[in-house]
């Protein structure tokens, strides 16, 4: 299936819908159960409505939210059993670093009563760049111990693109960000630390163009597991190596879970929400060869996109099954 487009004034389509699509059209899903969209950031805003259109009609029935603490009851009020969260600290009040970490430890606790079982370390290269920190640093050491002794399991954001460290990009200082290989020394301790409670990676562990460093990551450590999230990312990633990520998310299929790292943001509209479901419906479920309706800086041009056609057992597993032995 091929759905290239050379309609006239295509390039003058919105960034979110550069091939002209009906995304109130929504193609059926391949299998019937749940889907649990868990890595999203929603936000309680003039479109978080719109966005729950949209997730409905796309078949997702659950979705787990990095929210703002102070939005997060209210949140869960409106939505009932159609969020969950997972808990993140302030922070844009990292400047003050004691003042920044005393609050995280308290948000940690206000969290976990409203059910959130796993908080996040956001440990993208800027962290780095910025506070001089890895999680081995001891900074951190206060917050892991908080959240073991809460029951907290972790995600971690560690990487960024690869293209991101090329001659020009925004890393290609290494002075500064490190290597994109010096990121991981991180997360491998952190897998050791916390081991046996679970590590999801965001955003396939930060290395969708590296299949086989994800798969000895996850051969090695059984605590780690894998989210698709960061649309774009993703979908440029697997359309230039198909096959490979695909016989990595078979390899692991327990291990695998969906996720879309869509932000709930009032200038957004449904067609936004709307397209990164699209994209991953057409990227796990089907054949589909052509461009990518959503507008990649990042990516070839045109972005392309390639479906990868999982098997139904492996797609009820990382839409379903694996989500649920989270707790999800």
């Amino acid at each position: 299936m091929s759905h290239d487009s050379q309609a006239p004034g295509a390039a003058e389509r919105p960034p979110a819908n550069r091939l002209g699509l009906d995304y109130r059209d929504a193609p059926a899903r391949r299998v019937a159960g749940r889907i649990v969209d868990v890595h999203a950031h929603v936000y309680d805003c003039a479109t978080t409505d719109t966005f729950f259109e949209a997730f409905a009609l796309y078949g997702l029935t659950r979705v787990v939210s990095m929210s703002p603490v102070e939005q997060a009851a209210g949140l869960k009020a409106r939505y009932g059993e159609r969020i969950d969260f997972i808990a993140v600290p302030r922070w844009r009040n990292m400047s003050s670093e004691e003042a920044f970490r005393t609050q995280w430890l308290r948000d940690l606790e206000t969290f976990r009563e409203l059910g959130a079982t796993r908080m996040k370390f956001w440990m993208a290269p800027p962290m780095r760049e910025r506070h001089g920190l890895t999680l081995m640093d001891p900074f951190f050491e206060p917050v892991i111990r908080h959240a073991l002794d809460l029951g907290y399991h972790f995600m971690t954001h560690i990487g960024d693109p690869s293209e991101w460290w090329r001659p020009g990009g925004k890393y290609a200082n290494a002075s500064l960000y490190g290597t994109k290989r010096d990121q991981y020394p991180q997360l491998e301790w952190l897998l050791e630390r916390v081991a046996p409670r679970t590590v999801i990676g965001a955003h396939m562990g930060g290395s969708i163009e590296e299949p086989e460093f994800l798969n000895r990551l996850l051969e090695r450590y059984p605590n780690y597991f894998l989210d698709t999230s960061a649309t774009k990312w993703i979908v440029r990633g697997v359309a230039r190596q198909p096959s490979l990520v695909r016989q990595l998310v078979i390899r692991h299929a327990d291990r695998i879970l969906f996720g879309s790292d869509l932000v709930v943001d009032a200038k957004y509209d449904f067609d936004h929400y709307a397209s990164r479901y699209w994209c991953h419906q057409q990227m796990w479920e089907t054949r589909y060869r052509g461009e990518s309706p959503i507008e990649d800086p990042d990516a070839d041009d045109p972005p392309r996109l390639a479906g990868i056609d999982l098997p139904d057992d492996v797609l009820r597993r990382i839409y379903d099954e694996n989500p649920a032995k989270l707790g999800y």
